[in-house]
């Protein structure tokens, strides 16, 4: 009985584990598929936004296209369809964003030619915002935003043009959302205006596009990408910054021109003639330090002056030469092979002699003093045309004992002392001139007035200005 006991004792443990054994296996089955079908459901869910996502840019970049026509008032009414967002809205932000057109003079007077809002149509599906903005599309998530499209913004050969698309209107929508664009105003002319005062060819300064926008980072990658000239952001507002230097041009019609009114002082001697005072010019400073920084960062191919101070241009297609300390010679020998060359002196230069061979010209950028000495020779018995030095405003500059200078000084903020008996041949452009004595000859040679001077801060630069102020009404339905 006893033996009888145990056995049955044994079979009925044995029945108990195998039916927990089958409960236990389909716990773990079922805690499997649970965790399956919420990995599952999670991943449709996020493969049905990112398909909404791309569904809206494409629709929101149709629509764009077709804002365009409204706006520029190729059009004068049309529909758009942004199809099914699903749990996404639309929103109409006519507020949002703003966009500021400057320009800048050389004397840093600063007047304002547009400030207004851009406006937004604005989907938000999941955490993604994709907004119309600007003639552009954008795209915005926890990261940073991007351009899906780029905005109503066009630089091609100095020239800018720049159709200001504002939104108005108003309105929210979900699910399927579709809805009409009609011009609001027609085209508003900013510049020019047919005022005198806003006019094209632009004459100086520079050219400010400011934009603030929650889409800037898109922006700013727009302007860096596909416009030419500095542009800066503002991570702390918000803001892209844009600017296009205007080229500065002017003729050489004067031995010498002062920008100081009475800028020039003699102590018995005549002033030199033909000579004009009181004459506004920018800073060369500018151009020299852009052009230091072009060499020193890479960004232009600068060859290096040979330790005898030669320049032979056949070295460098780029025809940019750059010195600094040490490198800097005391003579200078350029074989210009008929081209164009630059050379780019970082410090002072008191050069003995400077000979140019060939029918190029040689345009001298010093970021220091430039002074002339004993019996200095600057391209002696050339052709004044042949050589034009830039000096920076923050040097000085002098000519004692009986050196010759053939060529062109542009120095406007600098105040220039002649003494001995200098001889010049060429022109003179400077904040102020005081000649001891009789300090020799100055003489003008009048082929110098089929040349300009170019004072250009960098190579991306606007000559023609065209913005205006279009206006496009969003209707949600």
């Amino acid at each position: 009985m006893f033996l009888s006991e145990l056995v049955r004792d044994g079979s009925d443990r044995r029945g108990q584990s195998e039916v927990i054994g089958v409960v236990l296996l389909l716990s773990v089955t079922m805690i499997g598929v649970t965790a399956v079908a919420a990995s599952g459901a999670a991943v449709l869910g996020d493969a049905q936004t990112d398909s909404r996502i791309a569904q809206t840019e494409n629709s929101m970049s149709q629509m764009s296209s077709k804002a365009g026509l409204v706006a520029l008032g190729q059009s004068g009414t049309r529909a758009f369809d942004l199809g099914n967002l699903g749990d996404g809205t639309v929103d109409v932000r006519k507020d949002a964003g703003t966009v500021t057109v400057s320009h800048v003079d050389e004397a840093n007077n600063r007047e304002e030619l547009h400030r207004g809002s851009y406006g937004a149509v604005v989907a938000t599906v999941g955490d993604t915002e994709i907004a119309y903005q600007g003639g552009g599309v954008w795209r915005k998530d926890d990261h940073r935003s991007v351009m899906v499209s780029p905005p109503e913004y066009h630089y091609q050969q100095r020239t800018l043009t720049f159709p200001i698309v504002r939104v108005v209107g108003g309105g929210h929508a979900g699910g399927p959302v579709r809805g009409r664009l009609t011009g609001a105003g027609g085209t508003g002319a900013i510049y020019p205006d047919g005022t005198v005062e806003r006019t094209n060819p632009l004459e100086d300064g520079k050219v400010v596009i400011e934009i603030q926008s929650e889409y800037y980072q898109g922006w700013y990658d727009f302007f860096e990408a596909r416009t030419e000239g500095t542009v800066e952001i503002d991570d702390t507002n918000r803001t892209v910054t844009g600017e296009l230097d205007v080229p500065f041009q002017t003729s050489i019609e004067n031995a010498v021109t002062t920008t100081s009114p009475d800028g020039i002082t003699t102590n018995g001697a005549d002033k030199p003639n033909p000579h004009r005072e009181g004459v506004n010019y920018p800073s060369a400073s500018p151009v020299i330090e852009g052009r230091i920084e072009s060499c020193e960062s890479g960004e232009t191919s600068c060859g290096a002056i040979s330790s005898d101070g030669t320049i032979d241009h056949t070295t460098n297609e780029e025809g940019t030469y750059y010195a600094s300390d040490e490198g800097i010679p005391e003579t200078l020998t350029v074989n210009t092979g008929g081209q164009p060359v630059d050379v780019v002196i970082d410090g002072s230069f008191e050069p003995d002699d400077i000979v140019i061979n060939g029918g190029g010209t040689v345009s001298l950028y010093v970021n220091g003093e430039f002074n002339l000495q004993g019996n200095d020779a600057i391209n002696e018995g050339g052709d004044p045309s042949q050589l034009f030095v830039y000096i920076h405003s923050s040097a000085s500059s002098s000519q004692q004992g009986t050196p010759s200078f053939t060529g062109v000084i542009y120095a406007p903020n600098t105040d220039l002392t002649l003494g001995g008996t200098t001889d010049f041949e060429g022109a003179l452009i400077a904040g102020s001139l005081h000649i001891n004595g009789n300090a020799g000859t100055f003489t003008y040679d009048p082929s110098l007035s089929a040349f300009d001077i170019d004072i250009t801060k960098s190579p991306d630069t606007i000559t023609y200005l065209h913005v205006t102020e279009n206006e496009v009404e969003v209707e949600l339905r």
